[in-house]
């Protein structure tokens, strides 16, 4: 790795602030600034391949109507170097990037991109940076009339719509409660301040958007003095550092505009002063007091408003240090704990809800206390439970049970941060949120030296400090926000009545000039327009990794898998319970027995005890369900899986443990399992909008898989109705106890034995002897089980709509090709070409919806055709259907398709950690997956070339035939649709 200059010394016109470290990351730092544009620089130096780049400006929301969205929206769509009609698209569809968006918060916005290869960085990073210096989109008003909101008018008699790609985006939040309570929250806290101001409210203020605010919002804040760019990962970060430098930095000295272009003379203007500026924005402080707002959040007529309510109390923590901020941090983690006092107290005030705490550090840093699913009687009982818990940490502090098991939970999730994919960007935007209230770049190494200090506080000063303070606030709020069934429809006919009063009051010759400004614009945006000149050779393309080794052993008629991984310590471990033995009647209570683990005590544990204890060694423990197919041989049987992390000294309290809480739960606690019930049976309502986008996938992918059907009976929106009949029958019947006790002992029964049982294990090869023993030890104590007859799973139909209470709609189209024995894998590079060339024209550019696009799933064996925030199922389906067919005569280059290839093979070949890709491969091999045939899949796209486009066109044009899709939202949307289908359910039951 390149070595770092001395502090003071420069480099390609960057000095040396600072250097440091990051130990998570295995990382050293180098923070520069570039002396002439005073950019802001931080690379992070590691032997991570997937490279990552980040540039963020500090951006706060001036106002409610999502100006900075829409700008993030207009800076990459064009600029003079690299025309187009949508460059971003252009670069996500047509290069070797691994990650890359453009992303708006309240405080920031960012453009990260993250690759495998240092020249496509460099080429990607060039047309980013082009942009900011010169964005097309504040020139020609077509793009904001595409990305931010338009009015469009066919014929003067009407009639007059709405129409807008953020607009879309924010209007499918309508009726998102949790967004909506944010918003609350921070009116009543911060009235006036720019800290009030939150993103994706432009539903709500349509009226106030316009193309001047937007470009106001470039002028005021797009500066290189007023920007950060992160570097990550194992590059030569003075060959990129000497290209900021010589291409663009070096042309906007300090002071200069980048709307002035190249070359502008430096001069006092707002952009000079553009860093200094936010930041006093930030700094606003608020008025002291306790306020309180009753606001209520649109919802549809039939969702329900009671217990659905949200309620917030938040505390403003402006005047608390950065450290002090990180150790509430750590400290809100703690107290969101099931065994917290703030927990505890909760429960003594009868509030049966979920109650979460965090530290929101955002304009204004404040603590929030949220209440989920609640009702406004519950108001008091919160608040005494917030002023208790706090009391009682101030002056006993916290469970030594509670505090030992959480830092050891926090050390072992920073020891697997680098098991994430794309950290260049995850890594990068947790710096910039943090440098763009602060300033300041170090947020990893105070983090670090905060969880240190915390750890070495043995006589709790610093929670007790920090409690004692919230009691005493300098000004805090309390706000609830509850739904209104209905309000949703009157928005809608509100949005509807303005359109028809503006097109009424509009004069003859306005009205023509808009029909006029619709048709242009609707040939504007039919224009084919690309740019690909930031492309690589498809040549450089790496090899596909080599499938990772592994070994299967049988023991006791248990089989083991184990992989060698250099995991440090760490282990990943799954486990794969036989459920032939628990008859399909009996399914329905596996989502019950599930939801029950942890919560009533064992014969060796109590709650409290299984709470800390699968903190400190089930980190990340999840369920899930399958079955195999076919392909599967003698694995084709239905399955529950539990997949957990830990360090590999503790796997064998780690397995003592979880087989504890599977078998021994004490069934006959009426009580407990009435307020768990009450607790937690909200997140199990598939009708809520923020299950749409999850419900459409799940039921296209139920059509192709025999897992995901079985998944999805298991998890079908049927369940909530029988959680919600058990309550109901507990609670009218204290005897029933003993029957529901005795069903979910059988259920425990048959599905944790030792039958067919397969157990995975990911570790360093010298821990790998020592983790099976123990397993081998654990598992052959368990009863054998029986096997029951299988009955064949129902199937769904291959074409369903689903009403939910959303907006708008989620539509997915999923192509098999994994039982296309005659797929190549050179045909996806042209499937990429119909999404970037026929489908996002026509669904995004034209029509109503936020986004549309193409997903390769290589493991999974097929491709995705989706949109999202979609309000036109009429037209998106068809397009959609008939995107095959038209890819057969699609004008495709040769500079085009290496641009797909690059894509299409980026996508196959997703990077993942140490423990991650060992753990894949022994599921895929326990699912039947050869690796062989998704090594000829990716090998074979670098192969694509134009002679087999109406080949390519074909093959694909018979897997969407065959095919299976799903849309879900919106009742009006979908019934507007109805012939489409094959059915259409109705979530919500009235």
């Amino acid at each position: 790795m390149n070595a770092f200059p001395n502090p003071g010394e420069s480099l390609h016109g960057f000095t040396l602030m600072q250097t440091g470290t990051i130990g998570m990351l295995g990382a050293r730092t180098a923070e520069f600034i570039h002396t002439a544009s005073g950019a802001q620089l931080l690379y992070i130096q590691n032997d991570d391949h997937e490279l990552g780049f980040n540039i963020i400006f500090r951006t706060p929301q001036l106002d409610d109507a999502d100006s900075c969205h829409i700008l993030e929206h207009l800076i990459l769509c064009s600029c003079k170097k690299y025309p187009s009609r949508d460059i971003f698209f252009d670069m996500d569809s047509s290069s070797f990037a691994s990650f890359m968006n453009g992303i708006t918060d309240n405080t920031y916005t960012c453009y990260p991109l993250c690759t495998r290869s240092q020249e496509q960085l460099i080429r990607l990073a060039d047309v980013f940076l082009c942009c900011m210096e010169a964005p097309e989109g504040l020139e020609n008003e077509n793009f904001f009339l595409r990305e931010g909101i338009r009015y469009e008018l066919e014929g003067e008699k009407g009639p007059l719509t709405l129409q807008g790609t953020v607009f879309s985006e924010d209007w499918g939040h309508l009726t998102d409660i949790l967004e909506n309570a944010d918003s609350n929250t921070a009116r009543a806290l911060y009235p006036g301040h720019t800290a009030s101001h939150l993103l994706g409210r432009a539903h709500f203020h349509y009226k106030e958007v316009s193309f001047e605010q937007v470009k106001k919002v470039f002028s005021q804040f797009y500066s290189y003095s007023n920007c950060l760019v992160v570097l990550y990962g194992a590059m030569d970060y003075e060959k990129i550092l000497d290209f900021l430098h010589r291409e663009h930095f070096s042309k906007y000295p300090a002071g200069s505009d980048m709307a002035a272009g190249n070359g502008s003379e430096p001069r006092l203007s707002p952009v000079q002063a553009a860093a200094h500026r936010a930041l006093a924005l930030f700094g606003q402080p608020p008025a002291p007091g306790f306020r309180e707002i009753y606001a209520q959040s649109p919802a549809y007529k039939d969702s329900p408003k009671d217990h659905a309510s949200i309620l917030d109390y938040a505390i403003d923590l402006s005047d608390v240090s950065q450290e002090d901020l990180l150790y509430w941090d750590l400290l809100a983690d703690m107290l969101d704990s099931d065994i917290s006092p703030l927990q505890q107290c909760a429960r003594e005030e009868g509030l049966n809800n979920a109650l979460e705490v965090y530290a929101d550090l955002g304009a204004r840093p404040s603590l929030r206390f949220r209440l989920h699913n609640g009702d406004s009687v519950q108001k008091d009982s919160f608040l005494r439970c917030i002023r208790n818990s706090l009391r009682i940490v101030s002056e006993e502090g916290l469970s030594e049970k509670l505090v030992c098991a959480s830092l050891k939970e926090k050390r072992l999730s920073d020891c697997l941060t680098r098991e994430s994919s794309h950290l260049g960007f995850h890594i990068s935007e947790e710096i910039g949120h943090f440098w763009s209230v602060t300033g300041r770049t170090d947020y990893f190494p105070l983090y670090e030296k905060a969880l240190a200090a915390f750890s070495e506080d043995r006589f709790q000063a610093i929670p007790r400090r920090l409690a004692a303070r919230a009691l005493s606030p300098r000004a805090s709020a309390f706000c609830l926000t509850a739904p209104a069934p209905g309000m949703a429809e009157a928005m809608e006919k509100e949005k509807e009545w303005y359109l028809k009063e503006k097109l009424e009051a509009m004069p003859p010759g306005e009205r023509a000039d808009l029909a006029e400004q619709t048709r242009r614009f609707r040939v504007w945006s039919q224009e084919e327009k690309s740019c690909r000149d930031f492309l690589i050779s498809p040549s450089e393309l790496p090899e596909p990794e080599k499938e990772p080794a592994f070994t299967i052993t049988q023991k006791n008629g248990i089989t083991l898998y184990a992989a060698p991984a250099p995991a440090a310590g760490l282990g990943c471990y799954q486990l794969f319970f036989d459920l032939s033995g628990l008859a399909p009647e009996d399914w329905k209570y596996l989502s019950l027995y599930q939801l029950l683990l942890t919560e009533l005590d064992t014969g060796h544990y109590s709650v409290e005890d299984q709470k800390a204890l699968e903190q400190e060694y089930l980190h990340g423990c999840a369920f899930d369900e399958l079955y195999p197919g076919k392909e599967a041989g003698g694995g084709s049987r239905p399955m529950m899986s539990v997949v957990w992390y830990g360090f590999s000294e503790d796997f064998d309290s780690s397995l003592g443990l979880l087989l504890d809480i599977m078998t021994g739960a004490h069934y006959e606690d009426s009580e407990t399992i009435i307020r768990v019930l009450e607790k937690y049976l909200p997140d199990y309502d598939l009708a809520r909008p923020e299950s749409t986008s999850s419900l459409a996938y799940a039921l296209a992918e139920s059509w192709l898989r025999h897992s995901s059907l079985f998944r999805f009976h298991l998890n079908s929106p049927d369940i909530y109705y029988f959680l919600r009949d058990i309550l109901d029958r507990l609670q009218k019947d204290p005897h029933w106890i003993s029957v529901l006790a005795e069903k979910l002992r059988e259920v425990a029964a048959a599905a944790v034995c030792r039958r067919n049982l397969i157990f995975l294990s990911a570790a360093e090869e010298d821990a790998l002897p020592s983790i099976q023993e123990q397993a081998l030890a654990h598992l052959s104590l368990l009863p054998e089980g029986r096997e029951k007859a299988m009955a064949a799973l129902p199937r769904i139909s291959r074409r369903i709509g689903a009403v939910t209470d959303s907006p708008s709609l989620e539509i997915r189209l999923l192509g098999d090709f994994r039982s296309d024995a005659d797929f190549k894998g050179r045909y996806l590079p042209f499937l990429l070409a119909a999404g970037d060339k026929y489908i996002k024209p026509g669904v995004r550019y034209q029509g109503e919806a936020y986004d549309s696009g193409v997903d390769i799933y290589l493991s999974g064996g097929y491709f995705t055709l989706w949109s999202t925030a979609d309000s036109r199922a009429d037209s998106t389906i068809p397009l959609l259907l008939s995107s095959g067919k038209s890819l057969e005569t699609l004008d495709i280059s040769p500079e085009d398709l290496a641009g797909y290839i690059l894509s299409a093979y980026s996508q196959v070949l997703p990077p993942s950690g140490v423990l991650g890709r060992p753990m894949a491969a022994m599921r895929r091999h326990l699912a039947g997956i050869r690796p062989e045939d998704l090594q000829a899949i990716a090998a074979d796209i670098p192969l694509a070339d134009l002679s087999c486009q109406k080949e390519a066109g074909q093959a694909i044009s018979r897997l969407i035939r065959q095919g299976a899709l799903a849309a879900a939202g919106n009742e009006g949307c979908l019934l507007r649709a109805k012939n489409l289908f094959d059915e259409i359910w109705f979530i919500r039951r009235t």
